[in-house]
C-alpha cells in the first residue's frame, strides 16, 4: 500500500512538474533579471543617475538619447540593467549597459557601464 501510494505521488508531482515547465508558470526565476518598462519613471531615473556618474567619473560629457531596453532584478534592494543610446561630447553614437542599484533606502550608485557599439543614427 505505502509503495503504490510513493508510486501515485511521485506521478503526480513529475507530471505537474512537466506542465509548470510547459506553460511558463516559472518563466521567471527569484534573483534573476526580469524585462520592465522603458517608460517607467524608476527607470528613467536610473538611468538619468548613470548618465550623470559617467560624466562625472570620466570628465567626458555623455547625453541620453534613448533608454533601449530595461531589465530589472529584486536583491536587497533593486538593481536596474540599461541598454541605453547615449552621445559624447564630439556627438558619437554609442550603444552602453548600464548597471544601477537602488539600496533599500533609496540611494543610487552606478556599478557597471560598457559601451557596446557604435551605431548610426
Amino acid at each position: 500500500m505505502k509503495k503504490r501510494f510513493l508510486y501515485y505521488s511521485l506521478t503526480i508531482v513529475f507530471v505537474f512538474g512537466i506542465y509548470a515547465a510547459a506553460s511558463g508558470v516559472a518563466a521567471q526565476m527569484t534573483g534573476a533579471y526580469g524585462d520592465t518598462s522603458t517608460s517607467s519613471k524608476e527607470v528613467k531615473r536610473a538611468a538619468k543617475f548613470a548618465v550623470q556618474q559617467r560624466t562625472l567619473r570620466t570628465g567626458n560629457r555623455v547625453t541620453l538619447i534613448k533608454v533601449v531596453r530595461a531589465e530589472q532584478q529584486v536583491v536587497a534592494g533593486m538593481n536596474y540593467r540599461l541598454v541605453l543610446r547615449v552621445a559624447d561630447r564630439r556627438g558619437r553614437r554609442r550603444t552602453a549597459t548600464a548597471v544601477v542599484f537602488q539600496s533599500l533606502k533609496d540611494q543610487l550608485s552606478l556599478t557597471s557601464w560598457k559601451v557596446s557599439s557604435p551605431f548610426n543614427r
